[in-house]
């Protein structure tokens, strides 16, 4: 396993480098993976080259780490704070079967006073044969309850979204074109899905998660960290937990995971 922490855009980040020459590429900010280059040497991962890696905004592409909150659906910050906050490095697990890297975020009862719990955010990135795994685990280190909602909130690279499908999703084996713009919850979702693009095959599947999220914002979105095509370069498909949110009891943890497979 080759792996390093480095500089990029004076963002700190951490990058590993499987057997095949596939590389993955994480930053300490909001344990966001922004970049995997897959062992064929094809990058599948969109980030914005208007959206800076240091901050302080949020960074457009990429995998932001949804947590505790999805969108506006509740009280805090759109999205949560762990996309937000320094996350710690972990020390290399030199024994685990495939190249890994995991960082961790620890949030104390009073960090944020609109979410008063104690918990450990633990994000796990894998590079396998033919792809990469993102697992975030969430402990509920206090003595009270909690719910929360959480997201792999990944943007694809695809080349043209106008000549990209997703099977999976819709019942009875229909493909959902990903032509128009499209922001939807797809609820119950077991998988896997296949997203056909420009850019070959994709294989995704999710475990723990029980939602799968489409997202394109089309051409008439207007935000400020997207270049005025950048639309057209990816779709966000991603494995989250919305619609149900997970409830933790003191002590208690849960996974969930989100898997892209491509040569396949």
């Amino acid at each position: 396993m080759n792996c390093q922490t480095l500089l990029i855009d004076d963002a700190p980040a951490v990058r590993l480098q499987g057997a095949a020459g596939d590389t993955v590429t994480v930053l300490l900010r909001g344990a966001q993976v922004i970049s995997w280059v897959d062992a064929s040497g094809v990058e599948r991962l969109y980030c914005s080259p208007a959206s800076p890696l240091k901050g302080p905004q949020a960074v457009r592409g990429g995998v932001p780490v949804i947590f505790p909150q999805f969108a506006a659906r509740g009280s805090l910050m759109r999205h949560g704070w762990a996309r937000m906050r320094g996350w710690t490095l972990q020390p290399w697990d030199t024994s685990a079967p495939e190249p890994s890297v995991s960082l961790q975020l620890h949030n104390a009862v009073g960090d944020d006073p609109q979410w008063p719990h104690a918990c450990v955010c633990t994000l796990t990135v894998s590079l396998l044969p033919n792809g990469l795994r993102m697992a975030l685990t969430v402990e509920n280190t206090g003595p009270a309850s909690f719910s929360f909602h959480a997201a792999l909130h990944t943007y694809l690279a695809v080349g043209d979204v106008a000549q990209t499908t997703l099977a999976g999703v819709l019942p009875e084996g229909a493909v959902l074109s990903l032509r128009e713009p499209i922001d939807q919850i797809f609820e119950a979702v077991t998988g896997p899905l296949q997203l056909h693009s420009p850019l070959g095959l994709l294989r995704l599947e999710h475990a723990g998660f029980g939602d799968v999220v489409v997202w394109n914002p089309g051409p008439d979105a207007g935000l400020a960290d997207l270049p005025p095509l950048g639309h057209t370069a990816f779709a966000c498909v991603e494995a989250a937990a919305v619609m149900q949110p997970v409830a933790l009891a003191p002590g208690a943890h849960w996974q969930g995971s989100q898997t892209l497979l491509s040569g396949l």
